[in-house]
């Protein structure tokens, strides 16, 4: 699915939301952090008309060129310019069945002349195609788009209708910090990493969710100062681990693949092919084989996160196996009566029990209560969660992460609560906290 179709589901939905407005044609101009809000000025850029907004909390989630983190003085700091690129988007009816090696989302060019990447943008004849440097070091955004797609594809008679075409470079950086005060960055605005591996809009989705709930409970007034100061703390990280892991599959692309003899006929021709048909095989798996990074992301050391004393599982970019490892995703399971545990799970935080024993609930219901800290008790009967998550309770936070597990609940369900939701010191490890079993 090409991202301006997705993107045309999220904003028709957002659009449907009471608390949304969305302004198109518009351009922030300047800002200021009062202390107790923050002034965004407006500028409607076909009328000319300026304006002024006042909320509790901003959020600049305006790209790789972002003003707002200009603004703040955030800084990206890491690799510069890793390679540069063209991309050209093009109509070409006849190229879905002039090609032979069936329908992909991707195909690789490996030749000397005009190594690229190529795939469909959707059904109506769209096309993607990438270059970076052509034979000889050439430039290819100096030359003409029609000829580059031809020499790419090796049709050099190939109808084609150019509708856009994108010089842009590559970068692997991450900012040295992500809000200052009540201003806020998310998305391409704190991190830049090669598109290959599509992890862009996880990253970004991942921001949203990760600062959203702690944005919902500052102002909802059960979130403690504590929250919003973890949103970097646990964010970067990750960030971090998934720009290594595009550097890593951007490292084989089309110009590393060129070898001597690739398209020499006959025996020689046949085993370089099939040599770097096997590199191929062996590189590209683990890009698009991605649920170990995916869904094994998690936030260790998290200020907001109660360490059990246990040993974290091994990470691994291609094989995720579930864990209740605090800080992790919370596993998920089919339950019995075809639900899915997710379900089962409240907007605000949930207490699983993953056995019968029950002891303790009612305090901690008491003690959210007191808080005011929005707390779904999830009872699903099912034997198997105990293994699953190797405790008799965790503590999940709205964003699916295990903020806490253990085989009994604390005895001050008060403290707990105050370390997951920022309301301790940072780096306070409350003594409620207990070990599970091994």
């Amino acid at each position: 699915m090409p991202q301006y179709t997705l993107e045309g589901v999220l904003r028709e939905h957002a659009a449907g939301l009471a608390d949304v407005r969305l302004a198109f044609n518009t351009q922030v101009t300047g800002f200021e952090d009062t202390g107790d809000g923050v002034g965004v000025d407006l500028l409607q850029l076909r009328s000319g008309i300026t304006t002024n907004i006042r909320s509790s909390y901003f959020v600049g989630a305006d790209g790789a060129r972002s003003f707002v983190r200009e603004a703040i003085g955030a800084r990206l700091s890491g690799e510069r310019d890793v390679a540069k690129n063209y991309s050209i988007i093009f109509r070409a009816p006849d190229l879905a069945g002039r090609q032979v090696h069936g329908q992909a989302i991707m195909y690789w060019m490996v030749n000397q002349d005009v190594p690229s990447v190529l795939g469909p943008m959707d059904q109506n004849d769209l096309w993607y195609f990438m270059a970076t440097k052509l034979a000889g070091n050439v430039d290819p955004a100096k030359v003409d788009p029609v000829e580059l797609i031809r020499r790419g594809t090796g049709f050099a008679d190939l109808a084609v209708e150019v509708l856009h075409t994108d010089p842009w470079v590559a970068h692997s950086l991450v900012a040295d910090f992500y809000h200052k005060g009540r201003v806020f960055l998310a998305g391409d605005a704190c991190h830049l990493h090669p598109p290959f591996g599509g992890f862009g809009m996880n990253m970004g989705i991942g921001d949203a969710v990760d600062l959203g709930w702690k944005l919902a409970a500052t102002l909802q007034g059960w979130g403690g100062p504590g929250l919003l100061a973890a949103y970097h703390t646990e964010r970067a990280p990750v960030h971090r681990r998934t720009i290594r892991e595009s550097v890593i599959n951007y490292a084989t692309v089309g110009n590393q693949l060129v070898r001597p003899d690739l398209e020499a006929p006959g025996p020689a021709g046949d085993a370089v092919r099939a040599a770097q048909g096997q590199i191929i095989k062996d590189s590209k798996i683990r890009e698009f084989s991605t649920l170990g990074l995916v869904l094994g992301a998690r936030y260790d050391g998290s200020p907001i996160v109660v360490d059990d004393g246990t040993q974290p599982p091994e990470e691994h970019s291609i094989h995720y196996v579930p864990s209740a490892f605090p800080g992790g995703l919370a596993p998920h399971a089919w339950l019995a009566d075809g639900s899915s545990l997710y379900d089962h799970f409240g907007l605000g935080f949930t207490l699983l029990v993953t056995g019968e024993a029950n002891a303790g609930v009612d305090a901690m219901r008491a003690a959210a209560d007191q808080r005011g800290v929005p707390l779904t008790v999830a009872v699903p009967g099912d034997v198997r969660l105990s293994r699953l998550y190797q405790a008799a309770f965790a503590l999940i936070r709205p964003d699916q992460h295990v903020a806490w597990r253990g085989d009994n609940l604390p005895a001050d369900p008060l403290a707990l609560l105050d370390h997951v939701t920022g309301r301790v010191r940072v780096g306070h490890r409350p003594s409620c906290t207990r070990s599970v079993n091994p």
